[in-house]
């Protein structure tokens, strides 16, 4: 069965996390998502900030791991690194790049309305802060409770949101990754 999505828990989020909830807060644009959520310019990850580089370094090293885990998955078996599924080449899990990125706050009754980020390959979530009675993400209309620390990798193609927030200062920190042999 195809893995709709992929979930990893970063371990130093108890002191990382606060500082990102900060940077997303004070680096607002003002320009509301379509749900009226806000967020952050686009470009998180050129700005030389060093507590969201230090994030984007650990999901940059995940990012071979969930290419092969959502790439063919029963032909996995066959796979090399070097020349790729089958022997013939082409597929290059170390040829993902982060191209975008952005912070995204909630406060009571925003959301996310439901989207995706085509034409990027994957997706990333990050969950910088999910005050209790935070709202899940929905991904293909599958709930995922966000759980501080935890990013969640999905195929950008796939529709998501969010429900509206019933509590103030829900927070991400949202990736797009293209693949770029």
């Amino acid at each position: 069965m195809f893995a709709q999505y992929q979930i990893f828990d970063y371990p130093y989020a108890p002191k990382l996390n606060p500082r990102l909830y900060r940077i997303v807060v004070d680096n607002n644009n003002g320009d509301p998502v379509y749900g009226g959520a806000f967020r952050t310019d686009k470009d998180l990850h050129t700005r030389g900030l060093e507590d969201v580089d230090v994030l984007l370094t650990w999901i940059k090293q995940l990012l071979p791991q969930c290419a092969r885990n959502f790439a063919n998955q029963n032909y996995l078996e066959h796979f090399d690194a070097n020349i790729g599924i089958g022997g013939r080449g082409g597929f290059k899990p170390d040829s993902f790049k982060i191209d975008g990125c952005f912070g995204i706050h909630y406060n009571k009754g925003q959301k996310a309305g439901k989207h995706n980020h085509f034409p990027y390959t994957m997706t990333f979530v990050y969950c910088v802060n999910a005050p209790d009675k935070s709202s899940p993400l929905i991904i293909e209309g599958e709930r995922i409770t966000p759980v501080p620390g935890r990013v969640i990798f999905f195929l950008s193609h796939q529709y998501h949101g969010t429900l509206p927030s019933k509590v103030d200062g829900r927070c991400m920190i949202v990736g797009n990754v293209l693949y770029a042999p």
